[in-house]
């Protein structure tokens, strides 16, 4: 089968991967073949296999050499139109037939690039999290899946998911303290690797992929975010009023009452192929 695309999803995070690899998938399941650059170890969360991946940390990778002698006619890049070491230059964009941008929010832009033929806003209509918005994108909704996490809402506990060790021990003493005070048990997540059933959860950390994932659950969740160069974790959060960033706030909402499900826009996978199709 010919290859047709070459997805650029180099990045920071495991949240450009999976959006890489989830749109590989979504093409393939169309009968469209593609190739993924990910940052080596950002798809340890992403087995499914729909198609080869290359491993690099930019397009300057001399591994990449002979991929990149003769690309597959389209490129679609994931957040960084400049790339995420900033090698995609108009050169490079100019080798392809049809160039496409999915336009993550990132902080640092200070423009909107040129040289895409067509750009995707991976938000629902009128909800993305620019500024000024983006004159011509295309809204797929959040391009995400859920079908990884293991929550359940019942029981009587407070859940603390904290993939990257970030809460100090006089936080948990704290985050402890105020569970017994409203009749919950504290329980502390590395990873959610098993069910868990928390009926309120606090995610330290709020990028796309786990944000969006989650607001799609049925549990009563809540994010502390963490400042990053390019992503605007606090703006993410304040848009939904989904932020704890003062222990003052904690208390509050251990003891409130679940406020219902929050208003969700499914990714719309097949808008998005047929958008990158034309």
């Amino acid at each position: 089968m010919t290859v047709e695309y070459l997805i650029y999803a180099l990045g920071g995070g495991h949240g450009h991967a999976r959006r890489g690899l989830l749109l590989q998938q979504h093409l393939a399941l169309r009968g469209v073949a593609s190739v993924v650059l990910v940052r080596p170890g950002s798809d340890c969360h992403f087995a499914a296999d729909y198609g080869p991946r290359h491993y690099a940390q930019s397009l300057d990778d001399p591994g990449l050499v002979p991929l990149l002698r003769s690309p597959p006619p389209r490129l679609v890049v994931d957040t960084f139109p400049q790339g995420w070491r900033g090698e995609i230059e108009s050169c490079f964009l100019a080798r392809f037939e049809q160039a496409y941008w999915i336009a993550r929010y990132v902080k640092t832009m200070e423009a909107i690039p040129s040289g895409f033929g067509r750009i995707l806003s991976p938000y629902p209509e009128g909800k993305d999290e620019w500024d000024r918005g983006l004159v011509n994108a295309i809204p797929t909704g959040y391009l995400v899946d859920s079908s990884h996490w293991r929550l359940s809402s019942s029981g009587r506990c407070f859940a603390v998911f904290d993939p990257e060790g970030r809460c100090s021990a006089p936080l948990l003493t704290a985050f402890a303290r105020a569970a017994k005070l409203v009749g919950l048990e504290l329980a502390y997540h590395s990873s959610l690797s098993l069910i868990v059933k928390a009926a309120k959860l606090l995610v330290v950390g709020a990028g796309y992929n786990t944000f969006y994932e989650l607001l799609s659950s049925a549990n009563d969740v809540r994010f502390l975010p963490v400042r990053k160069r390019h992503d605007d974790q606090f703006r993410r959060v304040g848009l939904f009023g989904l932020g704890l960033t003062h222990l003052d706030q904690l208390l509050p909402w251990l003891d409130a009452p679940h406020p219902g499900d929050i208003d969700y826009a499914m990714p719309d996978w097949s808008a998005v192929v047929n958008a990158l199709e034309v």
